[in-house]
């Protein structure tokens, strides 16, 4: 959104000194190798793996080659177009422009981009999709694989996208609900407020007065003709960029651009720049107040201070990490006050952006807090951040914060080499005026900084600019706020402001409490599946270990830790206890921290405290820098063995949910959500949200005799992934895990409780919501069965692909009457007999007729007869691509790894997982959609807003 306009976010493009890069000729004819973007102002040394070049035209490109994934190849077409740059008769169409790009080229007849792009392999809305925003447009394609064919056929359409859309009226009224359909789904109370503080912060800006969803009179009534001078004006070469990542020739790709976008030729009228802003930095202090019944407490102070340009340069990132740190300190003080008081605060930040629209600097916090709770939370953080201001920082929470930033940087070093295309492929995309620089670069230039990090400087940094916080800009929002005027907040802030603040307590580091956890465990049982490569071990005290080595992620090991019981260990009136576990465990730190002393205990460490409840285990997955692998274990050994659970926690799990559950019908989603549950599965709460009272009720001592000894002694099966030395990691977990008593040989779970039962509440079921008038949600859901048969859970999940693609089709395309439509296969792997097959969108209650019927005709069809060969392919190559990458990727192994040793048919599953989705059928498809889907009773859900959810059901 603009130039720099993020909160404190440190990307740390950065290095020493800009050295001058030539301009060579490229060995494709007249296209012409250029310096880095932007390298023209900034002094940092750019990353020289990327190639940057211009066509005679005036399209720049950059090419980044990059095997990870091996296969993949990331395409982008970016436009200096959006919202900020139309005219009151225009608001909106940029993005409908965008729309538009998609509907008939002078190449490519309407309706057929999308089905070209199946037919490639992509997945329309996920491989395939655009953007627009104030200053940019932008159009992204995912190829499945480095084909040249597909790559030659991906930039031939998005060289019809550029400069060939055709905006035939008949298409433009066709796309003309989709597009307003998106407003309507978007213009909900959340975007009302975020409006309000835009025409408050940002007053008379494009920020305020061009919003990319455009005005509804526009959207309605703007003729084809209009769009298409507008595209025409603005699409040009001279201010598009493309971008190409993956594992490509970089030649070969200048030769395949030049042949697609040479012969472009724009206008050749001059525009400007976009993100021109001023503001009145005098402004005095001022308020607004945005009261509704669902929206959550929000307070935003913020104050525009005169600043300059801010290239990415060395003196940039000199302030930025300074302002960085500050902030988390401030963070941190403000979490332990959270923690250990009962006070009505729900969260904080910290903002500041330097070179905001070139010549403003922006200040400022925001804050969440319980309904009613504002006049307490707001001093909590002014003076947090005066206290700072007038106070400063202790080296050893300055210390905190530079282990952390020591950490990022050298492992960022660390596993750049298998850093993925996307990563790549999107900071080229919205570089704005930032260089991209390489991570080992990126490390040296902080150690060049680090010198100038120490509490006195980052204290007088923070204090320079905060210290001119004075006269903000105060918006407050909620629920509970009706009679509150802008007087009374300005006067609150100001009354905090002449209050006087005291220095800080400064807390003493703790060293490491969890290295020994007894003798380390003896292997009885050492054995490898050969043709996956994965060993399993097993340990005298029962613990199962399973190892996959592979170098798919520099540096990188993913881990997981599976303790039997979850959710199925607790009887059915525990179920909310399960919950409460879920939000309060981990908070209450270890016996020998508490939360926020855990967190400074694992400063400079990728080590994450997890322990979660699934439905059939306790633990959790992650991932940590080789390095840090032990103390990852240490960590979670210690959270199976010595859980802290302490008060605060449970104090902060209770706070949010008076708010939480007085939202659970604000939104058509959220209503449709419980609503289902509730429906589907009657009283059982390990599907249903228990009654508030339930978790309000929950606390520890519970807890623990829900509990028993299941952690102690319940099986335990841990899987790692990625690039580790075998040895030092089997080493590691004798240390942690095979160092604790003996666990039990089999898990202690009741057969029983992995039956369940849907409710025979099938037809209609109105659900009311309190969110917009004009927005509903709808759903429809089958029964179908558990995952046991492969070949059935694959076969339902491509009919879910060939129903999308249909609906998209139908309530989309044909009736624009809404922006989305999905559907889905959910068969449980845990419970017995347990699946749903879903179909469900967004749209206007009025047209719920419509809707139910055109969803009504698609199962109609799916079940008469086979679908089409190029229907039954288009939902299918989205998943036959996947599969060039999908075992050179430890997300991938990780789905069996975890549990090689306890479910040993799932790795007869992965060996077969390809062969028995390329044998599928369209008759395989179409008699599963009979089975399931035809004549076969349903639920319906409609999401209506409160006051039509009363009428008879139609």
């Amino acid at each position: 959104m603009g130039k720099k306009t993020a909160a404190i976010s440190l990307a740390l493009a950065c290095a020493f000194a800009c050295l001058s890069v030539p301009v060579e000729a490229s060995a494709a004819d007249k296209a012409q190798r250029t310096a880095p973007w932007n390298s023209e102002t900034s002094d940092l040394e750019a990353d020289k793996r990327i190639i940057y070049g211009v066509l005679p035209n005036g399209l720049r490109y950059a090419i980044r080659h990059n095997e990870r994934p091996e296969n993949q190849v990331l395409i982008r077409l970016a436009v200096e177009f959006g919202s900020a740059a139309e005219a009151d008769n225009e608001q909106g169409l940029a993005h409908f422009i965008e729309h538009m790009a998609f509907n008939g080229t002078t190449n490519v007849p309407e309706g057929e981009m999308v089905r070209k792009l199946e037919r490639l392999g992509l997945s329309f809305g996920a491989d395939t999709n655009a953007s627009t925003g104030y200053l940019r447009t932008q159009y992204k394609l995912d190829l499945p694989k480095s084909d040249p064919q597909l790559i030659d056929q991906a930039l031939f359409l998005l060289r019809e996208t550029a400069s060939e859309v055709l905006f035939n009226p008949e298409a433009v009224e066709r796309e003309r609900g989709v597009v307003i359909a998106e407003m309507r789904d978007r213009e909900n109370y959340n975007f009302q407020r975020a409006r309000a503080v835009n025409q408050l912060f940002y007053p008379d800006s494009y920020f305020s007065t061009r919003y990319p969803i455009g005005t509804l009179d526009v959207l309605q009534n703007a003729p084809a003709e209009r769009m298409r001078a507008l595209y025409r004006r603005w699409y040009t070469p001279d201010r598009t960029r493309l971008i190409i990542v993956g594992p490509v020739d970089p030649v070969a790709m200048e030769k395949a651009i030049l042949r697609h976008f040479a012969s472009w030729r724009g206008e050749g009228r001059q525009l400007g720049d976009l993100d021109r802003c001023s503001f009145d930095t005098q402004r005095p202090s001022g308020a607004g107040v945005f009261s509704h019944p669902e929206v959550s407490e929000a307070i935003s102070v913020e104050q525009i201070l005169p600043d300059r340009p801010r290239p990415d340069t060395f003196e940039r990132a000199l302030l930025d990490l300074r302002m960085q740190i500050a902030a988390g300190i401030i963070g941190d003080r403000i979490a332990r006050k959270s923690r250990r008081e009962d006070v009505p605060l729900l969260g904080s930040n910290i903002g500041f952006s330097a070179g905001f629209c070139d010549q403003h600097a922006r200040i400022g916090f925001a804050i969440g807090s319980k309904d009613g709770g504002w006049r307490t939370a707001l001093p909590i953080v002014e003076q947090m951040v005066r206290q700072a201001v007038e106070h400063g920082f202790g080296e050893q929470e300055i210390a905190e914060q530079i282990q952390r930033l020591d950490a990022a940087f050298a492992n960022a070093v660390r596993s750049e080499s298998t850093t993925t295309s996307g990563a790549f492929a999107n900071e080229l995309t919205n570089l704005d005026d930032d260089i991209v620089t390489a991570a080992d670069y990126r490390q040296r230039l902080w150690l060049q900084l680090r010198p100038f990090m120490g509490a006195d400087s980052v204290s007088r940094e923070f204090a320079y600019w905060f210290n001119k916080l004075e006269r903000p800009q105060i918006f407050l929002s909620g629920r509970k706020i009706d009679g509150v005027t802008e007087a009374d907040i300005v006067s609150a802030f100001t009354a905090s402001r002449n209050s006087a603040v005291t220095p800080p307590d400064l807390r003493v580091a703790k060293g490491w409490a969890y290295s020994d956890f007894g003798t380390a465990g003896v292997l009885v049982s050492d054995t490898r599946i050969s043709d996956l490569d994965i060993r399993t071990l097993r340990f005298a005290n029962g613990v199962r270990l399973n190892l996959k080595k592979t170098d798919f992620e520099k540096d990188r090991v993913r881990w997981s830790l599976r303790v039997d019981g979850g959710r199925m260990h607790f009887a059915q009136k525990d179920q909310p206890l399960a919950m409460f576990m879920q939000g309060a465990y981990v908070g209450g730190g270890l016996g020998a921290y508490d939360a926020d002393d855990l967190r400074a205990a694992l400063a400079g460490t990728t080590a994450a405290p997890i322990l979660a409840v699934g439905a059939d285990h306790f633990g959790g997955s992650s991932a940590v820098v080789r390095k840090d692998l032990e103390r990852q274990l240490q960590l979670l050994a210690a959270m199976v063995t010595d859980p802290g659970y302490r008060g605060d926690a449970v104090r902060l799990f209770r706070r949010p949910l008076a708010e939480f559950y007085s939202r659970l019908n604000a939104t058509p989603s959220s209503a449709l959500t419980q609503g289902q549950a509730r429906v589907m599965n009657g009283d059982d709460l390990r599907f249903v949200l228990p009654p508030r009272e339930q978790l309000e009720a929950a606390d520890f001592a519970a807890l623990r005799t829900a509990l028993g000894d299941v952690l102690a002694t319940a099986p335990i099966e841990i899987g790692l992934v990625g690039d580790f030395d075998e040895a030092e990691a089997i080493a590691m977990v004798a240390r942690t895990f095979g160092a604790l008593p003996m666990r039990k040989a089999e898990a202690g779970i009741d057969p029983a409780a992995r039956a369940t039962q849907y409710s025979g509440a099938f037809g209609i079921h109105i659900l009311p919501h309190r969110g917009e008038a004009n927005q509903m949600a709808w759903r429809r859901v089958w029964p179908t069965t558990d995952d046991s048969d492969q070949r059935l859970e694959q076969t339902m999940g491509l009919l879910a692909d060939i129903v999308r693609i249909r609906l998209l089709d139908e309530l989309r395309e044909k009736l624009g009457a809404t922006y989305g439509a999905g559907a889905s296969s959910d068969m449980s792997d845990i419970y017995t007999g347990r699946g749903t097959f879903s179909v469900g969108t967004n749209g206007d209650p009025k047209d719920i007729d419509a809707i139910e019927k055109a969803v009504e005709a698609v199962i109609a069809e799916i079940t008469a007869a086979p679908v089409n060969a190029d229907l039954f392919e288009r939902g299918r190559k989205p998943s036959l691509e996947s599969y060039a990458d999908w075992r050179r990727q430890n997300s991938t192994w990780m789905q069996i790894v975890d549990q090689a040793q306890t479910e040993p048919e799932r790795l007869e599953r992965f060996r077969r997982n390809e062969e028995r989705f390329r044998s599928i059928t369209a008759q395989d498809v179409w008699e599963a959609a009979k089975r399931f889907l035809a004549d076969k009773p349903s639920y319906i859900f409609r999401a209506m807003p409160e006051a039509k959810a009363a009428a008879p059901a139609g």
